[in-house]
């Protein structure tokens, strides 16, 4: 009867123990959660508003059209509600259609071509519940970034590349951290490979502090030279960029394109990107190829990411 009470004591101290223990991760898991949080980012290459031969069918115009496109691309935003996006290609027109459809959100942005207004942007909107600025700007991708409308392509008629970047402080994590958008040339991959370097130049120092996003049309793939000189792979002291819909689809697919061109194409590589420094980890990434009544929003399909952070303690 001893051995037998003795042996149900020991039975209940190994399941209290268990418990206990079982309790303990939960609530080491429940806290690990509360301690991070979780930002959606989405970066879209918008397509240019119609100016004389820029669109190639009236049911692609902005404005003018049955179903205008400006429409669908405001539409497939509000449908994947971004904490930040990157847009490419805007012109101020879309801009300002942009800003009035999405009162939620804050902006940054210069044109491409004088530094104001003129020619395309790599424009940045935020959400100004969340996340409050606390720098911003812009460089050209070119020999000289601080000139506007310049490039590393001098071809004749070759359009300038644009950079812009802000520093946000998100109001969640208590966090601060760089957010770039850009667009690469799409001509010239000697172009494509001095950009990958300037912008790697410009992070060193914009983010030496805190972690980074960077969003783009980049015009290349993930294994192109100027893709891997962006992610820093051919640096091994150098901080890296991790591809945010690589990490959670680490197996290559043979329909990942980005680029439909109006077609609703699926077979392909990405030439758009969402990127980020290791203080992130990518949970979900996504190819958003939404159309509407079977139009597209643009030539290129939006791209999605939701990408937690860990909290300041």
């Amino acid at each position: 009867m001893a051995d037998l009470r003795h042996n149900c004591r020991y039975q209940c101290l190994c399941l209290a123990a268990f418990l206990i223990g079982w309790f303990a991760v939960i609530i080491m898991a429940q806290e690990a959660i509360a301690d991070s949080t979780e930002l959606r980012v989405m970066s879209f290459n918008v397509r240019r508003a119609r100016s004389g031969f820029d669109e190639k069918a009236t049911e692609n115009n902005w404005k003018d059209a049955k179903f205008p496109r400006r429409e669908r691309a405001v539409r497939v935003v509000k449908e994947n509600s971004p904490d930040l996006l990157g847009v490419q290609e805007a012109r101020d027109v879309q801009i300002a259609d942009f800003r009035e459809a999405l009162p939620d959100y804050a902006f940054y942005g210069v044109g491409r071509d004088d530094g104001k207004s003129a020619g395309e942007y790599s424009a940045i909107f935020y959400r100004k519940g969340r996340f409050t600025q606390k720098d911003a700007g812009s460089f050209w991708l070119s020999e000289t970034p601080e000139k506007p409308g310049t490039s590393f392509y001098h071809a004749v008629m070759a359009p300038p590349r644009i950079a812009s970047w802000m520093r946000l402080s998100d109001k969640e994590s208590g966090r601060e951290f760089i957010f770039l958008n850009m667009h690469w040339d799409n001509a010239s991959e000697s172009a494509r490979e001095k950009s990958a370097a300037l912008v790697r130049e410009r992070l060193a120092k914009l983010a030496a502090d805190v972690p980074a996003i960077v969003t783009g049309d980049l015009n290349s793939h993930e294994d192109s030279r100027a893709a891997v000189e962006l992610i820093g792979q051919n640096d091994a002291a150098a901080r890296k960029l991790a591809d945010s819909f690589r990490e959670v689809h680490p197996k290559r697919s043979p329909n990942e394109a980005s680029f439909d061109d109006w077609k609703g194409t699926r077979k392909g590589s990405r030439i758009d990107f969402i990127l980020h420094t290791s203080e992130f980890t990518a949970v979900a990434a996504d190819i958003v190829r939404t159309s509407y009544e079977g139009h597209w929003p643009s030539d290129h399909y939006p791209v999605t990411a939701t990408l937690r952070l860990e909290s300041k303690r």
